[in-house]
């Protein structure tokens, strides 16, 4: 702002030249006499563009009225700040006369003009610095907001999976609800109470009979079998591995049977490659008050009915006995505890029953015995596998 008065007052100082040697050309006038000193004239700031023309022009025709004949008078009050006592005026400038002058006058002018052009470009270079600043601020402030979007999806992910947990406890409750939307067979995990404390892993069979099978329990021909001569609190809770051989728990098959009316099927093979079934229309089972009683009907299958005896009741059959392990004995028997006299695990005993699908796992050349067995079936003869699966009924 200050180079730009002193453009100002060069300028004006130039005009007043030119309005002095260009009149007419007389040369009447040699000397210039200044006034006595007297108040000088105040210039109103200038602080735009258009305030530096408009002043331009209104102080050349105010100088343009001052000048006379004889004397010419160009004061200009400088851009100070006021002081508390009035200081004497500037001194008036020296007299012009020639036209060498003139030219001076102007080189100068052009010269500052020259230096504040300068000036102004090395400005605008300082303008291209802060607009580079602003593009890494910009930069910043969009790496910034894309890490919190960033972030803000991922937790909504989590949301989402959160709630698809939720809705899977409340709406998921077996394989038969896995095979509705599509899912495969596979191993899959449930959640028995809703709250996650008690999930549990299973094998679902979405290809046998119609699909939509829940496995609660698996003995596979291997030579690591899984031990299944267990005590009450294993076979409570379960025990095994849903890839291999498991047992689901009885507390998880009487949630499931009292939730909805199901169906169990009984897969068996023996070590000659052959294969039987059997299967029950309505299958559940008590609560633990109650030793986990079993109740089953309406048999169909090939193996036999080594369970209900087809109503026949007798002392084996399997259907209104309480479960029994070797440490919690709930048999029919008063002479022997059947699981821990024969060694043979956990099962629905009666004295002692016409299946044990719990039983050892033995194969041929290890005699005939107790080990997994379907009497009705193979009679005494081990068993290669079995498997026990349930689904809800399809005739309810």
């Amino acid at each position: 702002m200050d180079r730009v008065r002193v453009i100002v007052l060069l300028s004006m100082f130039a005009a007043v030249v030119r309005a002095r040697t260009l009149d007419g050309g007389r040369n009447d006038v040699h000397v210039f006499k200044p006034h006595p000193p007297m108040a000088p004239p105040r210039l109103p700031l200038l602080k735009t563009a258009s305030d530096v023309s408009l002043g331009l022009n209104d102080i050349q025709g105010g100088l343009e009225d001052k000048v006379e004949h004889d004397d010419l008078i160009v004061e200009v009050e400088p851009h100070t700040t006021p002081a508390p006592s009035p200081s004497p005026p500037p001194p008036p400038p020296p007299p012009v006369t020639e036209t060498n002058d003139i030219k001076a006058v102007e080189e100068f002018v052009a010269e500052a003009v020259a230096e504040i052009a300068e000036e102004e470009e090395e400005f605008d270079d300082d303008i291209f610095q802060d607009e580079e600043d602003l593009v890494m601020i910009m930069k910043r402030m969009y790496e910034s907001l894309n890490r919190r979007l960033s972030s803000l999806r991922s937790r909504v992910s989590r949301v989402e999976q959160t709630t698809g947990d939720v809705l899977a406890r409340l709406t998921v409750l077996d394989c038969a609800d896995l095979q509705v939307r599509g899912r495969q067979s596979g191993t899959y995990t449930f959640h028995m109470d809703h709250n996650g404390k008690r999930p549990v892993t299973v094998l679902c069979d979405m290809d046998t009979d119609g699909g939509g099978w829940t496995v609660i329990q698996r003995r596979l021909p291997h030579s690591t079998a899984v031990n299944f001569n267990r005590d009450w609190h294993d076979y409570k809770v379960g025990f095994g591995n849903a890839s291999t051989d498991y047992w689901i728990g009885l507390e998880n098959m009487y949630i499931w049977t009292n939730t909805r009316h199901y169906e169990l099927r009984i897969d068996l093979s023996d070590f000659d490659g052959e294969s039987a079934f059997a299967q029950y229309d309505n299958f559940y089972i008590e609560s633990e008050d109650h030793a986990y009683r079993i109740h089953l009907s309406g048999y169909s299958g090939t193996a036999g009915d080594a369970m209900t005896n087809e109503g026949k009741l007798d002392n084996f059959t399997a259907d209104g006995m309480m479960f029994s392990t070797h440490d919690e004995d709930h048999d029919t028997s008063h002479e022997i505890n059947c699981a821990k006299y024969w060694k043979i695990g956990g099962w629905w005993f009666n004295r002692c029953s016409w299946a044990n699908l719990n039983g050892p796992y033995k194969e041929p050349g290890d005699g005939d015995g107790i080990g997994i067995n379907w009497h009705m079936w193979r009679n005494k003869q081990y068993l290669r596998s079995s498997s026990m699966m349930i689904r809800p009924a399809r005739n309810h």
